[in-house]
């Protein structure tokens, strides 16, 4: 996949929540990534983990699942391919 196909959120859309999860974790833990990008993709990662630990009526988790989602995609579609990679 090229810069310009992963610079276009749809493309992590199609990933289930989970694999978007792992993405902003690696992101998280790379290096190389500076602080603003670190802490943002941790937070999202976070965001993630709690929701699977509230208790909510199933209507409100999906659309924050929804929600998540999106701006998971929107985020990892401007960060470099190689800082999602796991090491």
């Amino acid at each position: 996949m090229d810069r310009e196909d992963e610079s276009d959120p749809s493309n992590f859309r199609e990933q289930d929540l989970s694999g978007l999860a792992l993405l902003c974790s690696n992101v998280a833990k790379n290096r190389s990534a500076d602080r603003k990008l670190s802490d943002a993709a941790n937070a999202l990662r976070v965001e993630w983990v709690r929701l699977h630990r509230v208790r909510s009526p199933r209507e409100k988790v999906e659309a924050a699942e929804k929600s998540l989602k999106k701006r998971m995609a929107k985020f990892l579609a401007g960060v470099p391919s190689w800082m999602m990679r796991g090491w």
